[in-house]
C-alpha cells in the first residue's frame, strides 16, 4: 500500500517568541502548511513545498531545517529539536535545497523525501515540521541594529499502520477573563493513536428561546492527548444557558469514508469556579491551516 495524502493550503507564521506572527508580516508565503499522510512500513513519498516572496522590493534569504512539533493544552504550537520526541519522524526525512534566496515575487520549490522504516515500534501518528527561517531588522521606533528571527512552517502528520482517532468532549464551562470577557471552554480528549480534526457547530440556548450559533473548523486534537478549546462570547447569554455541540471528525483512519460523526454533546453551562478565582483564561486555538 502506498502513501495517500490530504493537503490543506494557507499561511502559517511562527515567530521565535511565544507569540505567533502571520507569515505575511515578514513577506513569505508557504503552501501547503499542513500535510496529512497515511503510510505503511517501508513506504516512500515525495512532497513539494512552495515558498514564495510576496514583497514588492525586498529580497529574502531563508534557511531550511526540520523540527519536532506538538500542541500544548490550549492548541498553541510547540517546536522542539528534531528527534527529541517519541512521535518524531524527522529521521525519515531528507529535503533540498537547505538554503534559498528569493527575489521579490519569486517562488522556490522545496523537495521533501520521506522513507518510512520497515519495522516500527508502534502504529499511529508520527510528526515533523519543515521550518524556513530568516533574520530581519526590527522596525520599531528608536531601535536600530536589532534583528529578529522569524520562522514559517509546514506541519507533517504521518499516520502509520492501522491507527484510529477517538476524540470526545469531556466537559464545558463558562469562564471570565480578568478584563471581564466571558467565554465557553471545552475540554477535549483523544484516546486514539491518530490525531483528530474536528468541524461542526456550537449552539447555546436558554429560557428566552434565542440560540447563539458558532461554527468550529479545523480543531485538532493530537493522538493520546487532551486540550482546551475556548470560544469567546460576543453576545449576551440567555438565562439558564445550555450548550449543544455537534462535531464531525474528518480525520478518522478507522473509517472507510475517513470521517466519523461524534455523538452530540449537551451540558448546562455554569461558571467554572477555578477559572474565576484564578482570573485565568485560555488562549483561542491557533489556526493550523
Amino acid at each position: 500500500m502506498g502513501f495517500t495524502s490530504t493537503l490543506r493550503y494557507g499561511l502559517l507564521g511562527l515567530a521565535l517568541t511565544a507569540l505567533a506572527a502571520p507569515a505575511s508580516s515578514f513577506g513569505i508565503g508557504l503552501q501547503p502548511t499542513t500535510v496529512e499522510i497515511s503510510v505503511q512500513p517501508g513506504d516512500r513519498q515525495r512532497q513539494v513545498i512552495n515558498l514564495g516572496n510576496v514583497h514588492q522590493e525586498d529580497t529574502i534569504s531563508l534557511t531550511l531545517g526540520l523540527a519536532d512539533w506538538a500542541l500544548d493544552g490550549t492548541g498553541q504550537i510547540q517546536l522542539a529539536p528534531p528527534g527529541d520526541s517519541d512521535t518524531s519522524a524527522a529521521d525519515w526525512v531528507r529535503f533540498s535545497p537547505a538554503f534559498v534566496t528569493l527575489r521579490p515575487g519569486e517562488t522556490e520549490q522545496i523537495i521533501v523525501d520521506m522513507a518510512a522504516p520497515i519495522r516500527i515500534e508502534r502504529e499511529g501518528d508520527y510528526r515533523f515540521a519543515l521550518i524556513a527561517s530568516t533574520l530581519l531588522p526590527e522596525e520599531r521606533a528608536g531601535q536600530s541594529g536589532v534583528w529578529k528571527k522569524y520562522q514559517i512552517a509546514s506541519l507533517f502528520y504521518l499516520t502509520m499502520g492501522d491507527a484510529e482517532s477517538h476524540p470526545e468532549i469531556k466537559q464545558a464551562a463558562l469562564t471570565v477573563s480578568p478584563e471581564g470577557e466571558q467565554a465557553v471552554t471545552f475540554d477535549l480528549e483523544n484516546t486514539g493513536t491518530a490525531h483528530a480534526r474536528l468541524r461542526g457547530e456550537i449552539e447555546i440556548s436558554g429560557d428566552s428561546g434565542e440560540t447563539i450559533k458558532e461554527p468550529i473548523s479545523n480543531l485538532v486534537v493530537l493522538d493520546d492527548a487532551s486540550r482546551t478549546y475556548r470560544l469567546p462570547l460576543t453576545q449576551d447569554l440567555p438565562t439558564n444557558p445550555e450548550v449543544r455541540v455537534t462535531l464531525e471528525n474528518i480525520f478518522a483512519p478507522q473509517s472507510a469514508t475517513g470521517s466519523v460523526m461524534l455523538a452530540p454533546f449537551t451540558s448546562d453551562l455554569a461558571f467554572e469556579e477555578s477559572a474565576l478565582s484564578s482570573g485565568s483564561s485560555n488562549d483561542a486555538e491557533n489556526a493550523l491551516e
